[in-house]
């Protein structure tokens, strides 16, 4: 790969980063304090719940991927010590004062952002990235041995993912126009996180999915899918609590 080839992909990346910033053209999203939010319905605050449930009151948290700063303030507001990373700066507008560290999670990121931490904090973040086992990695290093880490992204597992896979060829929020608009750009099935948090010497502390995956099936022209996708859960073998739109997970450091 030539240098010509090396600078069209990291102006591709900034390019998805930047479609963050216009709101994806000032569609109404939900908000936080003011800060719209950029997942599904309930993540941000099942990633809060996971945190609490693991994490020590006060803990130093990073928050990788940090967006507008939604999920930031809801940990600042929790008690927690949050330091915010993105890719650019001027996206991150939450009320209170938030220390923000601006990296590059597809280069080298670990000297930046310092650490031990006793916890990162990861939401809807992995889709984006080029290499997800270059992010786990780098969370290795930046924790604290029994430092907690918690992560989600799309779920390949749940039945609408499937269903658009057998109709379509592509995972639930993983089309063209998620890869255009959003940067969805890897999908991860949470078997294989499961593996790659095992080889890195993580112990899995909470596992469970948030949001009905059927929530925007509901129009006529998507009826054949919403069908197919019944009939797949109706024969699935994954657990229920495992069907939901985003799979989130936390996961402890070994010593």
């Amino acid at each position: 790969m030539d240098e010509t080839d090396d600078t069209a992909i990291a102006g591709d990346s900034s390019a998805r980063a930047r479609s963050f910033a216009t709101r994806f053209g000032g569609r109404k999203l939900q908000a936080y304090r003011g800060i719209p939010i950029f997942a599904a319905p309930g993540v941000h605050e099942a990633g809060l719940a996971a945190l609490q449930a693991h994490a020590p009151a006060g803990a130093r948290v990073l928050e990788l991927g940090a967006g507008g700063g939604a999920l930031s303030q809801r940990l600042h507001d929790a008690g927690f010590a949050v330091v915010a990373c993105d890719l650019f700066a001027d996206n991150f507008t939450p009320p209170d004062p938030i220390e923000f560290r601006a990296a590059d999670l597809n280069a080298e990121f670990v000297a930046a952002l310092g650490g031990p931490w006793d916890a990162i904090v990861a939401l809807e973040l992995v889709e984006h990235l080029e290499n997800p086992r270059h992010l786990l990695r780098g969370c290795r290093e930046l924790l604290r041995p029994g430092g907690i880490l918690v992560l989600s992204t799309p779920n390949l597992a749940n039945p609408v993912s499937q269903a658009s896979f057998l109709r379509q060829g592509d995972f639930q929020w993983f089309a063209e126009a998620d890869y255009r608009e959003q940067g969805h750009i890897a999908p991860v099935a949470p078997s294989v996180l499961r593996r790659c948090f095992d080889e890195l010497g993580f112990v899995q502390v909470h596992e469970g999915s948030v949001a009905n995956p059927f929530r925007r099936l509901r129009s006529l022209r998507k009826l054949g899918r919403r069908l197919v996708a019944h009939a797949l859960s109706a024969l699935s073998g994954t657990p229920r609590h495992l069907r939901g739109e985003v799979y989130l997970g936390a996961w402890r450091r070994a010593g």
